[in-house]
């Protein structure tokens, strides 16, 4: 009877924290209006904060072709910012390549402003020990030759 006991006990303290993980992993659903409206003012503090919630689970997983574990999860931030925001098209412009510590990677996004298409960069925290963050929104520059 006790060995059951013990079996029960284990199999409901392994189930409360998978579930406690679940729930803590969930992505959020972002607003897009309001990171829409941060976009077309430069508004970091807007952006970041809808931003970050798509990249919290996004911790790095560090590879022999990955060194700072994040190419995936940029990848993934991307897509999450595509799928749920229509108005809002993002993509990569570069991984881990603004050498500063620890590195930032850059995703261009476009958005429409009363039939204009508007071009800002978002500085993305690249850490090889932490999850992908927002830092700032900012004018996007082409490189011209």
């Amino acid at each position: 009877m006790k060995e059951k006991m013990y079996v029960l006990l284990i199999f409901f303290t392994v189930l409360t924290l998978s579930c406690d993980d679940l729930i803590n992993h969930e992505i959020e659903t972002i607003d897009c209006s309001n990171l829409q409206t941060g976009i077309i003012d430069m508004n970091s503090q807007i952006v970041c904060l809808e931003i970050n919630k798509l990249a919290k689970d996004l911790e790095p997983q560090i590879s022999g072709s990955d060194r700072f574990g994040h190419k995936q999860n940029l990848d993934k931030l991307i897509e999450r910012i595509n799928t749920q925001c229509g108005e809002v098209t993002a993509e990569l412009i570069c991984y881990a390549c603004i050498e500063t510590n620890p590195p930032q990677s850059e995703i261009l996004v476009t958005t429409d402003s009363s039939g204009t298409l508007i071009y800002r960069t978002l500085d993305i925290n690249t850490p090889d020990d932490d999850i992908l963050s927002c830092m700032r929104v900012h004018k996007y520059y082409v490189e011209k030759n």
